[in-house]
């Protein structure tokens, strides 16, 4: 019996990286690499050495070290302990031909989908007894209508015996990132689903703090979280869930590219919109990625400028004046985007 904190403590995740292969590159009090768990274009992975944990904005993937190196060898969570304390065990290092232990794509989608809808309303339920987090999303702007309407919720333990209980394969849920063995991932997060129908098919959490990863995902491919349920001719893209969460508080159709990698079918996704208004954040990602969707929208993207100083648009939800404010910035980029088509016309 291994002790994990212990073996945590005793193995920095940037020297099991770097110890894997990958080339870490320095950025503030954090380290980027080329991710090794998807065909990773750019440095998307992200190591935090004062939380000792990893983040890909490319996959989604993240964790502690453990989880790190389960992904990085294919091997379940005990053996991945068994490795950090110096057992010899079979492994598959990532790149290699090999058959995966976890595959997310060899999961049944008619197993995965009531899984999926049981853990978002056991979430939906839970968050209505836990005040502390109403009283969190309030403070960023989120009120409970909109926790309603789009059945957010809160991560409490209990979510195994609960698929347990419908007999739900309980593999599945394991193999999607809901359970690791017995660990309930997503526990302590709020839950932000995507829904189709009204019914879940993805979701992301979120801390309560700012420790990272922030978010952790399903190990599905992220979709553009909101667009099942964005209509009419014009949409706002957003770059995190609580711009989006923003976005659709104050009645806007939204969506949110969850990251600033801007995947191959974002824009055949948003194909059916006029207009499609990027409120991305006024950092160098967030303009590099808007350049990105500018130069595959074409004329249809539509870049707004959020006022100065202001960090995303969830932080300009949290102002009484907020929406107006946004509005008036949806209006100004609108105007300024149509007026050379007007003249050329």
């Amino acid at each position: 019996m291994h002790d994990t904190d212990a073996i945590r403590r005793g193995h920095p995740i940037a020297d099991v990286a770097a110890a894997s292969g990958l080339e870490l590159r320095q950025a503030g009090g954090r380290l980027t690499a080329v991710c090794p768990f998807h065909g990773d274009s750019r440095p998307s992975l992200v190591l935090y050495p004062a939380s000792q944990s990893y983040y890909c904005f490319g996959c989604g993937a993240g964790g502690d070290v453990i989880d790190f190196l389960s992904r990085l060898h294919r091997v379940d969570f005990r053996e991945a302990v068994a490795l950090l304390a110096g057992a010899q065990v079979a492994t598959t290092p990532a790149g290699a031909p090999h058959r995966p232990k976890v595959a997310v794509s060899e999961v049944d989608p008619m197993k995965a989908a009531p899984i999926i809808e049981t853990a978002v309303t056991f979430y939906q339920e839970a968050v209505w007894s836990r005040p502390e987090v109403l009283d969190y999303l309030a403070s960023r702007g989120i009120h409970e209508r909109t926790v309603r309407r789009f059945r957010l919720g809160f991560g409490i333990p209990g979510l195994a015996a609960a698929l347990r209980d419908r007999n739900l394969d309980i593999g599945t849920a394991q193999q999607i990132g809901l359970l690791d063995e017995d660990r309930e991932c997503f526990a302590g997060r709020i839950i932000i689903p995507e829904l189709v129908a009204g019914r879940a098919t993805w979701f992301t959490g979120r801390r309560l703090t700012d420790r990272e990863p922030r978010y952790l995902n399903l190990r599905f491919p992220k979709p553009l979280l909101g667009l099942a349920s964005a209509k009419g001719e014009a949409v706002v893209v957003t770059e995190g869930p609580f711009d989006w969460l923003t976005a659709v508080e104050w009645g806007f159709w939204a969506v949110a590219l969850l990251g600033t990698r801007v995947p191959g079918k974002v824009a055949q996704s948003l194909e059916r919109f006029e207009e499609v208004y990027l409120v991305l954040d006024p950092d160098g990602a967030g303009r590099e990625a808007t350049a990105e969707l500018c130069e595959r929208l074409g004329d249809r993207a539509i870049p707004v400028a959020l006022p100065p100083g202001t960090a995303d648009l969830n932080s300009l939800g949290c102002r009484r004046d907020g929406r107006s404010i946004f509005a008036r910035c949806i209006l100004d980029a609108g105007h300024e985007a149509r007026a050379p088509r007007q003249r050329a016309a």
